[in-house]
């Protein structure tokens, strides 16, 4: 067997399944819709595929370093002059470096197009949200049954009867993530089925999500107001911002986080 052949064969399908999760990983939904929901194409949840996708990267690598031991004298030539002295910054070279210098320099500054890809990407995972049931606050799956309800004020031991009454097994100390799994149902379809029998109340700042990537308008969006009383709001706090701000970024001008914002206007 040709260990060269071995190689570039290994690169191809290496690619091939790279693409196929990072395709899969572009348009999965945000991280706690995944778990809440309990994701899942083809068998494979977001953790899996991001799994995946991490242990080929690095097959690929290593397939990538053969590739280039094995066919040193190919590139090698890529790089010669006329003269057939090897020159590291040719015409293709330059040409290559500016197009991966483009990639990066438009990626990071959110120019057009990169940013209409990415964009793009973001309204795809985004629509995930519409299809499943909100998680009332975020990370709800991480908490014990007990810890659930006492957030969402539900009644413990009418939470268990409910459950029980559905054949899903479930005791107090049992997180939400684990029941889901250890029934072969997700932790929207346990919340939802508690929450036929009983009222929903939690803090609106345990409600939100995504503050992280939000501006001032989706986040005022979410909390039910207009633009214009969320930046007036903040002004109040020292914090001056325009519509089109990432909220992330302000509150942490000023040394906070944004739960702890939401908090202080009263939310």
């Amino acid at each position: 067997m040709s260990l060269k052949k071995i190689t570039s064969l290994t690169m191809l399908l290496s690619m091939i399944l790279m693409t196929y999760t990072g395709i899969m990983l572009f348009i999965s939904p945000p991280g706690r819709v995944a778990k809440w929901s309990n994701w899942e194409i083809l068998g494979l949840g977001k953790e899996e595929y991001a799994q995946v996708h991490s242990t080929f990267m690095v097959l690929f690598i290593v397939a990538t370093i053969l590739h280039v031991y094995y066919n040193w004298k190919p590139i090698l030539s890529y790089m010669k002059n006329k003269a057939k002295v090897v020159v590291v910054f040719t015409k293709e070279m330059a040409v290559a470096f500016v197009i991966t210098l483009v990639f990066l320099v438009g990626t990071l500054n959110e120019i057009s197009p990169f940013s209409t890809f990415i964009d793009f990407g973001e309204d795809i995972k985004n629509s995930w949200e519409q299809k499943y049931e909100k998680a009332p606050y975020s990370h709800a799956e991480l908490d014990t049954l007990e810890e659930f309800s006492l957030k969402v004020d539900f009644d413990l031991e009418k939470s268990l009867a409910i459950l029980k009454s559905k054949n899903i097994e479930a005791n107090e100390m049992d997180t939400l993530k684990d029941i889901a799994k250890n029934n072969n149902i997700s932790a929207q379809k346990v919340f939802s089925i508690l929450s036929e029998k009983q009222k929903v109340s939690v803090k609106k700042s345990d409600s939100l999500s995504g503050l992280g990537r939000k501006n001032i308008s989706e986040i005022a969006n979410d909390l039910g107001i207009e633009t214009e009383e969320l930046i007036a709001k903040l002004k109040v706090l020292g914090i001056d911002a325009k519509g089109e701000d990432k909220f992330k970024s302000l509150c942490e001008s000023v040394g906070k986080t944004p739960k702890e914002v939401i908090e202080e206007l009263g939310f």
